[in-house]
């Protein structure tokens, strides 16, 4: 729980420095020598004691009741996401243990094999534990990676020839250290989940600063630019036609391994210069 609690008060502390100050509130006009809201503002806003708000914050034993919590979110205008990592945080029962998972349980594996389009299976903890031929020729061949790199997390901060598949690194970094944080809440002090986060400080400045704003989003949809050729001048693709821009879906498993399977496809909107760019990818290596 120490752990949690802990989490609980980083992820309050950065939500509030964060938060937007209340125009003509009840401290409105005070001088602020840091950003975001007061302790004081946020306790009276929810309707709590300045005191138990702090002891909350600074990671004391505190339960906070449902009620509590809504209060709490509503003043830190949090989304649904934030809201249920706040949620998961503030609860009193241990964490999950997770396993090292070391391959993608069946029905995944099966899942896999039928798609047509770039995927991979990856598990809680962001290991890829498999990977389909179209996945290969969009990203890199993560045979090639050694297994204990083989973790999205990970590659995405010090995978060169990973990092460079993408038009927008930044983007994507900030975007899985979010998804990332959102899975790892179910798993708070899981030795595993603290060794990649400590040796991901320790080597990647990049990470640190990202990792330091406490931001959440579960890995669900969205979209991704990659270069799916060499660089030509200009930025663009060697074929001219810039980015590949891809809609990228999750499929979750509903047993307890909570094994993930993401798979791209082209986007709607995108038109059939997509598509026939994707079929290409794709059909250059079946297997």
């Amino acid at each position: 729980m120490s752990d949690r609690r802990s989490e609980l008060a980083d992820f309050l502390r950065g939500r509030r420095m964060r938060a937007a100050p209340i125009a003509g509130g009840a401290f409105a006009g005070k001088r602020r020598r840091t950003p975001g809201l007061r302790r004081e503002e946020i306790a009276q806003l929810a309707g709590l004691s300045v005191d138990w708000y702090t002891r909350l914050e600074q990671g004391r034993d505190v339960n906070p009741s449902r009620e509590t919590l809504e209060a709490i979110a509503r003043v830190l205008k949090l989304d649904d996401d934030e809201r249920g990592h706040l949620f998961y945080l503030a609860r009193p029962e241990p964490a999950r243990a997770a396993a090292r998972q070391e391959r993608a349980e069946p029905a995944m594996a099966r899942a896999l094999e039928a798609m047509r389009v770039p995927a991979l299976v990856f598990s809680p903890r962001f290991d890829v534990l498999a990977w389909n031929g179209a996945a290969r020729r969009l990203l890199v061949d993560l045979g090639d990676v050694a297994p204990r790199r083989r973790n999205l997390l990970w590659m995405t901060f010090h995978h060169a020839a990973y990092r460079a598949r993408y038009a927008e690194i930044g983007v994507i970094e900030r975007e899985v250290v979010a998804a990332f944080r959102f899975s790892a809440s179910s798993y708070v002090g899981d030795p595993e989940f603290d060794a990649l986060v400590a040796e991901l400080l320790e080597t990647s400045e990049a990470f640190r600063a990202i990792w330091a704003r406490h931001e959440v989003r579960a890995k669900v949809s969205g979209a991704k630019a990659f270069r799916v050729e060499a660089q030509g001048a200009g930025g663009r693709d060697a074929d001219g036609a810039g980015p590949l821009v891809l809609e990228w879906h999750t499929l979750a498993s509903t047993t307890s391994s909570r094994q993930q399977l993401v798979y791209y496809t082209a986007r709607a909107a995108g038109g059939p210069e997509d598509e026939r760019r994707l079929a290409a990818l794709c059909g250059a290596d079946s297997g």
